[in-house]
């Protein structure tokens, strides 16, 4: 059962990579995966929880995936510079961003996500930078994800690699 669930949720994070949140919808996960929908609400009632279910996913892929590149050694700019680049994550929180205004419910997991990073990157910064930092440095992230994604440039990840460079020296 819990595959099922998992293959449910897979097919919501492709439908919002490749369409957005308006083209969120129980029958085109339904067809995704194969199942009726009646089958689909079994496993998650509303598309509320469905939604719900996606962005838990998102945002635990997303942290998995910093803190795995964070552990990895890497400098911090570079492993940043490559999240941000990465497209597919861009427009699936994009997505949920938007539901979010509609879904009081995704603002909590949209708060563990800002926590989750914020706690990563503040320990990878000098130590003369304040906790604002780690916001700022993120805020800073997120502007340039949504810039990248907007503008589409092939040397988006080293662009920002540049900039979070910049951003870094002034913390220091």
């Amino acid at each position: 059962m819990e595959d099922r669930r998992q293959k449910i949720v897979e097919a919501g994070l492709q439908v919002l990579r490749e369409f957005g949140y308006s083209a969120f919808t129980q029958p085109r996960i339904a067809a995704l995966t194969g199942l009726r929908q009646s089958h689909l609400t079994y496993y998650f009632p509303t598309r509320a929880d469905l939604l719900e279910a996606v962005a838990r996913a998102a945002v635990e892929a997303q942290l998995a995936a910093l803190g795995a590149a964070l552990s990895s050694g890497a400098e911090l700019s570079a492993v940043l510079g490559a999240m941000v680049a990465r497209h597919d994550n861009t427009r699936v929180l994009m997505a949920l961003a938007q539901a979010a205004d509609q879904e009081p419910a995704l603002r909590t997991i949209f708060r563990d996500l800002t926590t989750g990073i914020v706690e990563r990157v503040s320990g990878r910064l000098p130590a003369a930078a304040t906790d604002a930092a780690g916001d700022f440095i993120h805020a800073l992230g997120v502007g340039l994800a949504v810039i990248e994604l907007a503008i589409g440039r092939p040397d988006g990840a080293a662009r920002t690699q540049a900039v979070l460079q910049v951003a870094f020296r002034h913390l220091g």
